[in-house]
């Protein structure tokens, strides 16, 4: 126990120690963030829930799509598909796309094809990665180690250069990369003494330089993400966990008349207690820190230099309860503490502060498969701190099918 606590703790100093980024998603546009007081409860009340979660987690093939309201014009998406096929003892075929968005609108991403070969059918496995493209200058190009097997037990690094041919293969323009993207990312799931999962995902973007020279144009940009998992489960149906999650993000885009700079950070850290899946009642209650922070400089018109930030502690509770085969009801109680500010640096009188607290009530129906490998949700929310004025407060509607 001592051994593994200790590895547990190291592994989350590297998690922190690393720098952060993901692969570069395609979004050239310095986006400026204006969060709704109540998303971070609208996000964390569609998510699913922890036994599907470790469904997820305990296959390699499956995919899941996740929408859910966060006002009047917008909604976080999750989607993501992973395919895995077994050709033999030495080699697999996997196919892998993911996508969360809550704070811009970003481009869905390529789809990444791996061929994953096992030269001794061992635990020691290379791979050959990369995401096709019509216009081969968009294609990525990548090798990964790994030592293990998915889901659990396995630990992986991947380098993948991004935009791998975009220098000679540009036939749309005249851009060109001065500083070539590429991406590096440490992955691992295990499983230790019937009891303990730990899973975390480090992954950092290098610096990359875009120019045009047609509109002396120079976009930067670097970025890294980080995801951490450690649950304890005392019994078969109980977790009691942590998951932190997040990212940093440093982009810049220059041309004639523009020229703007944005830094953004996001951290999401959730402790939680479940008990009962997988029986007539799966509760949850946990409490969950939420941090976005976003820096804009503009060295043209200096009075749209702005800092935002919004940050939200919560607590929550939610209660899963399947009345038949293939029916059951899923209600949730989230209240926050919710502070959002935007502070111009050369205009005070445009400053904002918001701080209060945010509450709502989630109610869910799920139909699922006999065997409970697929299910699709339908959820919608009330808005408890204003129930006269403005009841409603938006909805979801999830899919998760494992096979």
């Amino acid at each position: 126990m001592q051994v593994f606590l200790r590895a547990f703790l190291i592994t989350l100093g590297l998690t922190w120690a690393i720098p952060a980024l993901s692969a570069f998603d395609n979004d050239f546009k310095i986006n400026d963030i204006n969060l709704d007081e109540a998303n971070f409860l609208d996000i964390k009340a569609h998510r699913y829930r922890k036994s599907l979660e470790y469904d997820w987690f305990d296959t390699t093939t499956g995919w899941r799509i996740n929408i859910a309201s966060l006002d009047g014009d917008l909604a976080f998406l999750q989607s993501e598909l992973k395919l895995q096929k077994e050709l033999s003892g030495y080699v697999n075929i996997r196919l892998e796309v993911e996508q969360e968005v809550f704070y811009a609108d970003k481009e869905f991403p390529l789809p990444t094809a791996e061929a994953e070969i096992y030269p001794w059918a061992g635990n020691l496995g290379f791979s050959l990665l990369g995401t096709p493209a019509y216009e081969k200058r968009e294609m990525d190009l990548g090798v990964a180690v790994t030592w293990g097997r998915r889901p659990w037990n396995y630990i992986r690094f991947e380098y993948l250069d991004v935009d791998r041919l975009y220098n000679e293969k540009n036939a749309t323009d005249n851009t060109f990369y001065s500083k070539e993207p590429t991406a590096m990312k440490l992955e691992a799931a295990y499983q230790f003494g019937g009891q303990y999962k730990l899973r975390f995902k480090v992954s950092r973007d290098r610096p990359l330089e875009l120019i045009d020279p047609d509109d002396n144009g120079i976009f930067k940009h670097e970025a890294s993400d980080y995801f951490l998992l450690f649950d304890y489960q005392p019994t078969a149906d109980s977790v009691i966990g942590v998951t932190v999650n997040g990212f940093t993000l440093d982009k810049s885009s220059a041309q004639t008349g523009q020229d703007q700079q944005q830094a953004t950070d996001f951290i999401s850290a959730d402790v939680y207690w479940v008990r009962g899946m997988g029986k007539s009642y799966e509760v949850r209650v946990g409490t969950q820190y939420d941090h976005i922070s976003n820096d804009i400089r503009d060295y043209i018109n200096s009075n749209n230099d702005l800092d935002y930030f919004m940050k939200t502690l919560q607590v929550y509770t939610t209660a899963y309860h399947p009345f038949n085969e293939h029916m059951a009801w899923d209600i949730g109680l989230y209240i926050g503490q919710v502070e959002e500010q935007q502070n111009y640096l050369q205009d005070s009188g445009r400053d904002t502060l918001n701080d209060g607290i945010e509450s709502k009530l989630r109610m869910g129906f799920e139909y699922s498969s006999s065997d409970g490998r697929s299910s699709l949700q339908f959820n919608i929310s009330l808005n408890l701190d204003d129930p006269v004025n403005d009841p409603g407060d938006g909805g979801a509607i999830s899919f998760q099918s494992v096979f």
